[in-house]
């Protein structure tokens, strides 16, 4: 589906726009009106209670936006597909079943959304940006005090909230303080932003890569999961939520609230996920890995602080003053770290499922080893990106990382087997797997300029600062982006 927002704050910088500004402009344009933020999560037991149902009056059920093309508006972009289609300017606005009574006891969500309304205890309603984002908005407030970040085009979903659009219209006060502290925290909860839109659909579009943060109110509805079954992303100023897996009537659609943390090991996910959100996330990656943590735990959390407080910090001092044999000795840590966690993966008999949950919560440690690769110029280790590739697939399908390592791992398939070769084939597979999983089903023309894109714009840059000296582990690579 494609939704437009409530709110949208964009900045012609590569970087978000603090959540202080949304809230500026729901207050402004008085969009406060809508009977969105009757529904949307506040932080309260009564805001996880609230009823509705989505589909506006007259609407036929099932129906949903049209999808965002990758090409420029007005134009096919040489895939043969359609031109972008017209969508509302602000999203329908709900119809109120209850914003008090408690739900019952597996009661159906929204049409949809499909799946059963999550308890009081542990509301999952909520969106983007944790506290941690929020610390780093009010970092860029300079930014926008200096009149670097606008607002978006998006519309007030209530005809009432378009304040001073009619002359004659009466002007909506502003509402008390208690109420705008209220309004703060539903859009802390259920806001998105990011430092830039999707720069491949940017480029096929012909349009500058944008900051931005805004609030999607049908987005915000989806409940959180740490191996997701969509993808999002924004293009233009629409939330594009595509499935990256077969979804069947009645099964819940879930997003991922973490961002970049998703790929933490687990007790720092839960922690996260405590502490921002409010509640223990239960899912499938999540319960998998807790029924195997006690088999993986020494080596499991061990390895990710020896990463994150050792051989990362070793490896970037390293780099920097170019003694190329303190990396090599990083690397060598590294490698035997990950020959230590495959033994435990053996003995424990881990099923591969589960495998590659733990794989993508180390992906820090195989990052760091490409990153000494890159250094030492030895190029990318196919079997490595492999290993990274499937586990990711299976945990982020669709993300920024998926897309970059299949990128990348054909590149070394390429680069050792030829461009004709068996493996070279089924390694594009994979990369047409995600890329479809991103953009959809597109034409072979369109899915090389893709490719071609994501290369340009984020591997060779990325290859680029790990041979020269910037990015790295941690830094501008493609775990930056997911």
């Amino acid at each position: 589906m494609a939704t437009p927002p409530l709110v949208l704050v964009t900045s012609p910088l590569r970087q978000r726009p603090p959540g202080e500004l949304v809230v500026d402009e729901l207050l402004d344009r008085r969009v406060f009106v809508s009977k969105w933020f009757q529904v949307l999560y506040d932080g309260s037991p009564k805001s996880a209670k609230a009823q509705i149902e989505l589909a506006p009056q007259g609407a036929e059920p099932g129906t949903v936006p049209a999808v965002v093309a990758v090409a420029a508006p007005g134009t096919d972009g040489g895939s043969g597909s359609a031109a972008e289609p017209q969508r509302p300017p602000a999203p329908p606005e709900p119809l109120l079943a209850s914003t008090s009574a408690p739900a019952k006891p597996g009661a159906a969500k929204p049409a949809g959304f499909g799946a059963a309304a999550a308890p009081a205890a542990a509301p999952a309603k909520k969106g983007f940006l944790a506290t941690r984002g929020a610390r780093r908005g009010k970092a860029a407030a300079p930014a926008a005090a200096a009149g670097q970040v606008g607002a978006g085009p998006a519309g007030a979903a209530d005809a009432a909230g378009a304040a001073g659009a009619d002359a004659g219209a009466e002007v909506v006060p502003l509402p008390e303080r208690r109420e705008i502290t209220r309004l703060a925290k539903v859009v802390k909860y259920n806001c998105f932003g990011d430092d830039a839109e999707d720069l491949a659909a940017c480029a096929l579009r012909a349009e500058e890569p944008r900051g931005h943060i805004g609030l999607f109110p049908e987005f915000a509805m989806l409940n959180h999961s740490c191996a997701p079954n969509t993808v999002n992303y924004c293009v233009g100023d629409a939330m594009v939520v595509r499935a990256v897996a077969p979804i069947k009537a009645g099964q819940e659609v879930t997003i991922c609230y973490l961002g970049r943390p998703q790929l933490l090991p687990f007790n720092r996910r839960m922690a996260l996920l405590e502490e921002d959100y409010g509640f223990e996330c239960d899912c499938v990656r999540c319960t998998a890995e807790q029924a195997s943590y006690d088999k993986v735990d020494d080596v499991y959390g061990e390895l990710y602080e020896a990463v994150d407080e050792q051989l990362g910090p070793a490896y970037e001092q390293a780099r920097a003053a170019g003694d190329m044999e303190a990396v090599a000795d990083v690397q060598r840590q590294v490698e035997a770290w990950l020959r230590k966690l495959y033994g435990v993966f053996r003995k424990a008999l881990l099923s591969p499922d589960v495998r590659d949950h733990v794989v993508a919560s180390m992906y820090d440690a195989y990052d760091l080893l490409f990153a000494c690769n890159a250094t030492l110029g030895q190029g990318d280790d196919a079997s490595s990106l492999q290993t990274c590739l499937k586990s990711i697939e299976r945990v982020s399908a669709g993300s920024d990382l998926h897309v970059l390592l299949a990128v990348r791992y054909y590149d070394a398939v390429v680069a050792a087997h030829g461009p004709d070769g068996p493996l070279t084939k089924l390694a594009w597979g994979s990369v047409r797997r995600a890329h479809v999983a991103r953009y959809g089903a597109v034409s072979d023309d369109m899915l090389q300029r893709l490719v071609d894109l994501n290369r340009q714009l984020h591997v060779d840059p990325m290859r680029a600062a790990q041979r020269g000296g910037g990015g790295g582990s941690g830094g501008e690579g493609p775990a930056a982006e997911l």
